[in-house]
């Protein structure tokens, strides 16, 4: 039984059973009370209810996003950070280069005492200023760290040396000048010659 089929027997004028009748009995009106007991009783129209209003809202959070959003943001950044004036700009711009120059003569005089303790130690001053640090402390312990690595590669290369020469000196026959006197004019000729060539 569907109300389609009843309204059609109702159109010809015919009577209705009274199982029709029940089912037509249950039947709501549609208005205002009977649509809000739906939406807020039933599971279904609790359902509809938060689909719809959950669409309604995320379109409203987007709409405000795009419209509103930015302009709102823009004031406050205008409250809290107004434009600078030109004076302000001005003393703005004074800070800065003295900081700049601040820290200019805190390098040099970082330089100049890393200088110092590289000429007493006998370091490569080319790579100093690689090792400057934020403060005199850093810098010495900087500097401190390349004597003991700079002092370690001296040794071992010296070390290096010796294993392949010797310690005794006159070892290296390749170092050791000829003896002249005791060379004949020929082999005192070329002996010359291959050391120009040298």
């Amino acid at each position: 039984m569907d109300l389609k089929s009843i309204l059609e027997k109702l159109a010809k004028g015919e009577a209705l059973t009274s199982d029709e009748l029940s089912f037509m009995k249950a039947l709501k009106t549609i208005n205002p009370d009977s649509v809000k007991d739906y939406l807020e009783k039933d599971e279904a129209g609790k359902k509809l209810l938060n689909s719809i209003t959950d669409a309604r809202v995320t379109k409203g959070i987007e709409t405000f996003k795009k419209e509103t959003m930015p302009s709102l943001i823009e004031e406050e950044i205008k409250k809290k950070f107004p434009a600078e004036t030109e004076e302000q700009k001005r003393l703005r711009l004074l800070e800065e280069d003295n900081k700049k120059f601040q820290n200019d003569v805190k390098r040099e005089r970082l330089l100049n005492k890393a200088i110092s303790i590289a000429n007493e130690r006998k370091l490569p001053l080319k790579l100093i200023d690689r090792f400057l640090g934020d403060d005199e402390e850093t810098t010495i312990k900087n500097i401190e760290l390349l004597e003991a690595e700079y002092n370690s590669a001296i040794t071992s290369a010296v070390e290096s040396k010796f294993k392949e020469h010797g310690r005794e000196p006159g070892n290296n026959d390749k170092n050791t000048p000829p003896d002249y006197s005791k060379m004949t004019d020929e082999q005192y000729f070329q002996q010359r010659l291959s050391e120009q060539k040298k």
